[in-house]
């Protein structure tokens, strides 16, 4: 039993010295002005061991600017899985996945 009061002892000890040796978070007394953010950007040479202009549309330049999201074909394969028991047991009443 004075073991365990000892080790109990020793503990709180600890904690209480962390609690007292911990420093407050700073907070920041201005607000944030992402534009003051300085970036420094690396060149990088990739060397991807292969020409890549083979797999790139004539005249690519990914620098352009004229790019659309609605110019990427998204194929949406909706193929039934197959589960070998019946989910609705395990659902909820009314449980549909596609609505909030």
């Amino acid at each position: 039993m004075k073991y365990n009061n000892y080790i109990l002892t020793a503990l709180g000890f600890a904690l209480l010295t962390f609690n007292a040796n911990a420093k407050s978070l700073a907070t920041m007394d201005e607000d944030f002005d992402i534009s003051k953010v300085i970036f420094i950007e690396e060149d990088q040479d990739w060397e991807l061991g292969f020409d890549t202009a083979k797999y790139l549309p004539e005249n690519f330049d990914p620098y352009s600017g004229n790019f659309s999201v609605k110019a990427i074909n998204f194929v949406d394969e909706c193929d039934e899985i197959e589960l070998g028991f019946e989910t609705a047991g395990y659902l909820p009443e009314d449980f549909d996945a596609y609505t909030k």
